[in-house]
């Protein structure tokens, strides 16, 4: 992508690799053989088929990049090697880091022109990585494939984030992954930025991590040996390393300046400076007059540029007689494979090194040259350059500019044009106003980690309504809710801007749900809706309002609220622009009980988020999704959308929905007996849910609980349930808008007992009095009712009110918005009350219902209570039709899901589609399931894991 920032520039699909056909490489590499031997175990593991990634950090200059290089050389494995060389100038590009990886592939790789057209900056990144993730795999399968990030701390947003869904998705591929970044100094990463390249590897399998120092006295030796210097004593290798801490490039440059009597030489100083940029300043002036003016020209462009262009801006007739002096000194590559033979310095310090040696006049001079050489876009960073003094018309250019970025759905470009205007206005106010507007942009793009690395400038501007909504919104976003309320009340009260009030009062809204004050974010949010009935932001209001009021009165109340959007009733037809409303729609829909509408109406969403950039990418829909399939009885479904919900938060940063999204896979975990893994959503949940504990409290608890159920641990359970009824644990509204999950846990907890105390039943018929007011408008939930109600029935020694309610639990029709368990609980409750009462009839029938309750256990999966109703059952002498049901104790949870959709009948595309795998990683899996089961077909897997 970097050609087409000149004009006539090209970048042809399948391009020469960054390592094949470069000129200007002085000598060979030296060192690095602990390193080289770690980076070829992966390799070797890569090839093998188990996929690694490598990350290689260390300043700038230490020999990143050639240390890839050589770790990438042919060893005759048939390596394929995709560089992307990442760059500060292209940060706000949408995918250009991407775009760089797919035009190194093999152009007749299936799909990957289709990729390439896909690559627009309206394109979520999720969609990009789900289409990446198997176009890897293919590619990987004719040879081993290694992808290369050079300085990655530099790339785009879009591209980061489609590369972190794909790399963790890896399993079986072939597929190797180096990544470099600069760490220190003006030159590495913004420190707040931090988590935005390092979640490219989180959570990946199989990861490497490498930190490079300066070179040893050993190795400074041969660097000189292969400069041609003479055998060097120790001493003098000694002062060789401590004047440059081993630095290879420092090193290099010094060793092409000082003659070799001068290196043996300890009776004299060195006579070079001291520091790397005073060495190749002393380098530069030694060039011949044209060398040196192309150089600055290449300093300039800060890109690799066509030779003819460099020449052009250079003034010189015959730029190639110019390129070989810089060529012998080491200062630039030069590719002449590619088209354009693109040309540029060979190393940011060096760059730097030149730009800076440019008188101002000079380097003013060359920018406004360039640009009438570069491409339009590129051209205003070299407007800004050539400017020497503040420029009000420059700056009102890039505020027209900026605009038409942001209309074109690029924030992060019209940030950037912004806060150079800002440097060129001619006054403060003036300059602190396109700051504020350049952070919002990022605000609005969710770009947070940009926006937070502005945060002490923003804290720097006069006090301003804009200035507390930025304030606030960055506080809320990392959970500082006191700082946030006070901006953002601030905010609200004192803007005077309709849209920047608007602005206020939704982020005080989302501040005040997070703190769990849904009366309060009511009060905000209700006026919005009912004076801006039109507009964007009333609707994202709408929906807010809607999650508030289910807060303060219920879900079913908070789904009245959203009655004014006249939102169709089926998802799909829902329109697009009311994709807001239809989120809350459908979390409020799940927590009614009105499961399999609520489901539906988030997987659309999911699917919206994946097909589109139009609507924001967050985990909270997957997350939800997730807790509806595990009320169904879907639990695989429900793993897959919650891991989903985690790998889209640890993507792009995002606090919202992380919480649930852990909750709902332990609880599908738990109830199948994976205690492992749902401990270990477990301890992630709970850590997620301090960041907003008012509106996540509840989850650690109720996940606790449901372990403590599976095990048959009833004291553990009340344990656990202690904390949600501790309104200094659990927030109150949480129970008001979440009793499904609770309050089922609580009546079963507290009615176990022979002689449970008064005030347990008293507390489990409040809670079930909880559920009874979501039946009216769920009726699915019926069952779940009487089966509750019988429950405490029994608890309090009525047994013939307690048999009124098992009997109509037991008439309710199934239907979509049944939760399973609920049946089969309700039928090994019934089954044991029988059984407590004398009677062969009883027994007849109490094996009924022992025999429908393992039925139901072993098509939910549910191993723990299967191997209850089991023992029941061999206890009364009778035994399942099907047998007591087959364990899978043996597979990892991504074989189980893996297994369970196969023996649906699902094709290994389809399951991949589903898991967010690649065909070939569905097939490293079934492989497995086969040998650990002992199985050679699909159909010996159906019939052993048939309901």
């Amino acid at each position: 992508m970097s050609d087409s920032l000149f004009t006539g520039g090209d970048d042809p699909l399948g391009g020469t690799p960054p390592s094949v056909g470069r000129a200007g490489w002085r000598g060979g590499f030296v060192g690095r053989t602990d390193e080289l031997a770690a980076i070829e175990r992966c390799r070797a593991a890569a090839v093998a088929g188990v996929p690694w990634v490598v990350v290689v950090e260390g300043p700038s200059g230490i020999g990143k990049t050639a240390l890839a290089r050589r770790a990438l050389e042919d060893r005759g494995d048939g390596l394929q090697v995709c560089w992307a060389s990442c760059d500060a100038t292209e940060k706000d590009l949408p995918y250009a880091a991407l775009d760089q990886l797919l035009r190194r592939m093999p152009c007749d790789v299936p799909g990957l022109r289709e990729l390439l057209r896909e690559l627009t900056p309206d394109a979520s990144p999720l969609a990009v990585g789900t289409d990446l993730l198997p176009l890897l795999a293919v590619a990987a399968d004719s040879a081993p494939l290694a992808l290369v990030l050079d300085d990655v701390s530099w790339a785009d947003d879009h591209s980061r984030q489609a590369l972190a869904f794909s790399l963790r998705r890896l399993w079986s591929e072939p597929v190797l992954i180096i990544a470099t970044v600069r760490t220190g100094g003006a030159l590495g990463p913004p420190v707040d930025s931090e988590h935005d390249w390092r979640s490219l590897w989180k959570g990946v399998q199989h990861l490497l991590p490498l930190h490079l120092g300066g070179l040893t006295e050993q190795d400074a030796g041969g660097l000189a040996r292969e400069a041609g210097a003479p055998e060097l004593s120790r001493a003098a290798l000694r002062r060789l390393q401590e004047r440059t801490g081993g630095h290879p490039l420092h090193l290099r440059t010094l060793l092409s300046e000082v003659p070799p009597p001068a290196l043996m030489d300890l009776s004299h100083p060195l006579p070079v400076p001291s520091s790397l940029e005073s060495v190749i300043g002393q380098t530069l002036r030694r060039l011949p007059h044209d060398a040196r003016r192309l150089a600055e020209a290449l300093a300039v462009l800060d890109l690799p540029a066509p030779l003819t262009t460099a020449g052009d801006l250079a003034g010189l007739t015959d730029p190639t007689s110019a390129l070989a002096p810089l060529l012998t000194a080491g200062l630039v590559e030069w590719d002449p494979l590619q088209p354009t033979a693109p040309v540029r310095i060979r190393h940011r310090l060096q760059r730097d090194a030149v730009y800076h040696a440019i008188s101002p006049s000079r380097r003013s001079s060359l920018h406004s040259a360039a640009v009438t050489l570069v491409a339009p876009d590129a051209a205003w960073s070299h407007r800004v350059a050539a400017t020497t003094r503040t420029d009000p018309g420059l700056a009102a250019r890039l505020d027209a500019e900026a605009d038409r970025q942001a209309a074109h759905g690029l924030p992060g470009r019209a940030a950037t044009l912004l806060l150079w205007a800002a440097d060129l206005s001619t006054s403060r106010d003036q300059s602190e106003q396109r700051l504020l507007a350049a952070v919002m942009h990022l605000l609005t793009g969710q770009l947070h980690g940009r926006a937070a690395a502005l945060r002490r400038a923003v804290e720097g501007c006069a006090s301003s309504p804009r200035r507390d909504v930025i304030l606030g919104s960055c506080a809320c976003h990392v959970g500082d809710l006191d700082t946030a309320e006070h901006h953002l009340t601030r905010a609200a009260a004192t803007a005077t801007d309709p849209a920047t009030a608007a602005v206020a009062d939704l982020s005080l809204g989302v501040t005040r749900i997070l703190r769990g004050d849904g009366v309060g974010a009511a009060a905000v949010l209700r006026p919005m809706v009912d004076q801006e009935c039109s507009t964007v932001f009333a609707r994202d209001a709408l929906g807010m309002l809607a999650f508030a009021v289910g807060h303060t009165d219920g879900p079913v109340a908070g789904l009245d609220v959203l009655a004014p959007a006249r939102l169709p009733a089926a998802a799909a037809v829902v329109p697009r622009t009311e994709s807001h409303c239809l989120l809350y729609r459908g979390i409020l829909r799940v927590l009614a009980g009105q499961l399999r509408a609520g489901g539906d109406d988030l997987t659309t969403l999911v699917t919206r988020q994946h097909s589109a950039g139009d609507v924001s990418v967050e985990p909270t829909p997957s997350a939800y999704a997730g807790l509806a399939h595990y009320f169904t009885g879907r639990w695989e479904e429900a793993v897959t959308r919650a891991e989903a919900a985690v790998l889209t938060a640890d993507t792009d940063g995002s606090p919202w929905g992380l919480s649930m999204g852990h909750a709902a896979a332990a609880l599908s975990y738990a109830q199948q007996g994976h205690r492992k893994q749902a401990e270990s959503h477990l301890a992630s949940c709970r850590q997620h849910a301090t960041v907003f504990p008012w509106l996540n409290s509840l989850h650690p608890p109720v996940i606790a609980a449901t372990l403590a159920q599976a095990r048959g641990d009833r004291p553990a359970m009340i344990r656990a349930l202690r904390a949600v009824e501790d309104p200094g644990v659990t927030a109150p509204g949480l129970l008001t808008v979440g009793p499904l999950l609770w309050a089922p846990l609580l009546v079963d907890a507290f009615t176990a007992g022979a002689d449970p105390a008064p005030g347990d039943v008293e507390r489990a018929g409040d809670a079930l009095a909880r559920i009874d007011r979501l039946v009216v408008h769920a009726p699915g939930l019926a069952l779940t009712s009487h089966w509750l109600h019988g429950r405490i029935a029994v608890a309090t020694g009525d047994v013939p009110a307690a048999l009124a309610e098992y009997h109509a639990a037991d008439r309710c029709t199934a239907s979509d918005d049944d939760i399973p368990l609920h049946r089969a609980f309700l039928h090994h409750d019934f089954a044991r009350l029988l059984l407590s009462a004398a009677g062969s009839r009883n027994r007849r029938d109490a094996a009924s219902h022992l025999e429908q309750a393992h039925r139901l256990f072993r098509v939910l999966g549910a191993t723990p209570y299967l191997e209850r109703v089991a023992r029941d059952l061999a206890d009364l002498g009778a035994t399942d039709g099907d047998g007591p049901g087959r364990r899978l104790p043996d597979l990892t949870e991504r074989e189980h899901a893996v297994a369970r959709l196969a023996a649906q009948g699902l094709t290994n595309q389809e399951i991949a589609r589903q898991l967010f795998l690649s065909p070939k990683t569905v097939e490293y899996h079934l492989g497995h399931v086969f040998t650990k089961l002992s199985l050679s077909t699909r159909r010996q897997l159906r019939t052993l894991l048939r309901p």
